[in-house]
């Protein structure tokens, strides 16, 4: 509509009719304690002119001072389905709008304070319903034919885009041949059951294989296992236990089809009911829907989801603002020979050897945006490859070279002997960021290093900013590495080594702050690492708790008198495999403590019991590593032993080997007590019982770690060892 036209438009100011009607009176009515006695706000008129229709407003504020010029001048284009509305200011000057009708001014229609609000001449309201073909008549059908006209425009602009989907629709059909009956027995992993009529039952209903199968042997109701036939994880369901149906959680399955030129992903949301019917026979029901499909073409990717759109009904919809992500699905693949021969990916090769993390649309892009992917997977450096799909955008820029050319190993910034040597590693991109600094140094690293390296997670710049680098050789630090591995040769992992690195780096920074000389390679390569820096720490803790250990000593004089005086060591003992060291000092349970970070130090009770003879604090040692901290054994003077714990006040499973000999240590002990210790063990027997029962009755919990929500009786209880 064009505005200069619209102003040339005769005004149609208010008519006498109009002004009488604004200033009747109208029918009492009480509205938030308010009397109204006005029977209209605004008044309207209208006349047709120039192809147009057009209302004209006047309120009854400006009519009471006596301005006659509407206060709205609405112009409906009937023909052309379009209006616009010119508002009058203060000052004179116009605003265009494009409000509905009851929309120009803040009105509560809630608690309205006029009987009709509007006035229309009779002519004029039928009028508006003749020419606009509304329900309704006057103003409030010209607010009919308002809103009709912006659904109807929103119709029109919506049609051209659902015309467009559906014409990408089109060509999508029928999911594979294979693809219902493969995800009824492939989709539910996880959510798998054997159903079985009673313990003496010798066969079971598997939910994958959809059929009976011969039971191994007698299950248990939810015990978990595998099929015997399909061998996929199960859970044992009695149906004695269980007699109603079971509805898994949704699950995903995918499926690849050609589209056109190109290719579509479509995913579906799963699920299962199993149950028994009416004659007792076991049975699945499947649902599924197809919630999301990406089309990949030459041109790009769309991803189309399935959606009440715009609340017009069911429909696929572009969804424009679909993030580029990983999906971990379930993907159907026998037709991958099929519909991938003519197209130009690597991802056949990926999911043959074992890619399953992304999807067909986030692997493309990245293939699409980096070619070096679909190069080193035909390359056979799967490892390589697989983390490139992984990988950031930002550290992909930064390894490769897109704009190489000559070949693999340029876009890869090595060499081709490099690049031989990579594969033979089957060498991941860390390897990669290894063989790239080895040609910027012009050196040649040990392929064994580089691994070591990778499996600690080191990097190049890693090493550049750690201390240890200033004062060792590669090659030295590698051999460290492995050989501090093969001392917990019973932990195994990548997590070893970097684990190993990090004790190391932090065991160096703390020498430099003990002003150790790090030049020494004896004092910078410990026998064992991980004790040494737990030792350090020790120290660094103790220095800094120097003011906390003497008032402690001063406090608990009679317990340090004890450990000083030597007289527990008459608990001390050694098999050769295990041993058993008492502390000398109070100095000793502070290290014991904060290397094993548990709570002996920081809990007087353990020194108010030293203190009175009530119980003693050992500890337990492998024979090989006497000095370094593993378990602290709380024992009465008699022998029994009231507690155990290792790191983090835990008890690991280490310790099931080492439970024969605190038997044989207990059973030594027994034979060499004094009379005194036998007077001690009877006072710290009574102690411990009404302490647990004073425990019971304030039930006390525990708070942490792996016995957390248990009862603090409960867990001492069972921890609790008598000498026999």
């Amino acid at each position: 509509m064009r505005k200069n036209e619209l102003e040339k438009l005769r005004a149609l100011n208010a008519t006498p009719t109009m002004i009488k009607a604004l200033q009747e009176p109208g029918t009492k009515r009480y509205y938030g304690g308010k009397i109204n006695e006005e029977k209209y706000h605004l008044a309207a008129r209208c006349q047709q002119l120039g192809g147009y229709l057009k209302v004209s407003i006047c309120t009854k504020k400006d009519i009471s001072k006596k301005v006659y010029t509407p206060k709205w001048d609405i112009f409906i284009n009937y023909e052309g389905d379009e209006y616009i509305t010119r508002e009058r200011q203060q000052d004179g000057s116009y605003k265009w709008r494009k409000a509905y009708g009851y929309n120009l001014e803040n009105y509560n229609w809630y608690n309205k304070d006029w009987d009709e609000y509007v006035y229309m001449n009779p002519d004029g309201s039928s009028q508006i319903q003749k020419i606009l073909g509304t329900i309704k008549k006057g103003f409030w059908g010209m607010c009919e034919w308002q809103e009709g006209c912006k659904k109807r425009n929103e119709d029109k602009k919506i049609k051209k885009l659902t015309d467009q989907w559906d014409k990408d629709m089109q060509p999508i059909k029928d999911p594979p041949k294979g693809f219902e009956n493969w995800w009824h027995h492939n989709a539910f992993d996880g959510s798998n059951y054997i159903y079985y009529a009673s313990s003496k039952s010798t066969e079971g209903y598997c939910t994958s294989c959809i059929g009976m199968v011969k039971l191994p042997g007698k299950p248990t109701h939810n015990e978990e296992g595998r099929c015997p036939v399909c061998k996929k994880k199960v859970t044992y369901i009695s149906r004695a236990k269980k007699t109603q149906y079971i509805w898994t959680y949704a699950h995903d399955a995918s499926c690849i089809q050609r589209y056109k030129n190109g290719l579509v992903q479509r995913d579906f949301e799963v699920r299962r009911r199993d149950y028994k019917d009416a004659i007792r026979i076991n049975k699945s029901d499947y649902t599924i829907h197809e919630y999301r499909r990406t089309i990949i073409t030459e041109k790009g990717c769309g991803t189309y989801i399935y959606v009440d759109y715009r609340r017009r009904g069911m429909r696929w919809a572009e969804d424009s603002e679909a993030w580029v992500g990983k999906h971990y699905e379930t993907m159907y693949k026998k037709n991958f020979g099929q519909i991938f021969r003519k197209y130009n990916t690597a991802y056949p090769i990926a999911v043959k050897h074992g890619y399953k993390a992304a999807g067909l649309r986030y692997f493309l892009s990245q293939e699409h945006r980096y070619p070096a992917i679909e190069m080193t997977y035909k390359a056979g450096l799967y490892s390589l490859a697989k983390d490139m799909v992984n990988d950031s955008w930002m550290r992909l820029d930064e390894i490769l070279d897109n704009k190489a050319s000559g070949g693999l190993a340029k876009v890869l910034k090595i060499d081709n002997a490099r690049m031989k040597r990579l594969k033979n590693m089957n060498g991941n991109i860390e390897m990669l960021i290894w063989l790239q600094r080895e040609k910027q140094m012009n050196t040649i690293l040990r392929d064994c290093d580089i691994k070591t390296l990778t499996e600690a997670d080191i990097s190049p710049r890693d090493l550049e900013r750690s201390k240890i680098g200033k004062y060792l050789t590669i090659e030295k630090i590698c051999n460290y590495l492995n050989k501090q591995a093969e001392l917990r040769s019973s932990i195994k992992g990548h997590a070893l080594k970097t684990a190993i690195w990090r004790d190391w780096e932090d065991y160096v920074n703390m020498m430099e702050k003990m002003k150790m000389d790090c030049s020494k390679e004896l004092l910078l390569k410990p026998k064992d690492i991980s004790a040494a820096h737990n030792e350090l720490v020790a120290k660094i803790s103790l220095m800094d708790q120097k003011k906390e250990i003497s008032a402690k000593k001063r406090r608990f004089a009679n317990a340090q008198k004890l450990l000083e005086s030597g007289e527990l060591r008459k608990y001390e003992y050694d098999n050769g495999t295990y041993c058993i060291v008492a502390p000398r000092s109070i100095d000793d349970i502070y290290r014991e403590g904060i290397t094993l970070k548990h709570c002996i130090h920081t809990c007087d009770i353990y020194f108010q019991r030293i203190n009175i003879r009530e119980t003693y604090l050992l500890f337990l040692r492998r024979s090989v590593k006497p000095d370094t901290p593993w378990y602290t054994v709380e024992i009465e003077p008699g022998g029994n032993i009231r507690q155990k714990k290792s790191v983090l006040n835990e008890a690991y499973k280490d310790l099931d080997d080492a439970m024969p000999f605190l038997q044989e240590w207990q059973h030594w002990i027994k034979k060499n007590l004094s009379e005194e210790d036998k007077k001690l063990a009877e006072m710290s027997d009574k102690a411990r019982r009404e302490g647990y029962k004073k425990l019971r009755e304030e039930k006390k919990i525990i708070w942490h770690g792996s016995l957390q929500g248990t009862l603090l009786a409960d867990a001492l209880e069972s921890d609790f060892m008598e000498v026999i």
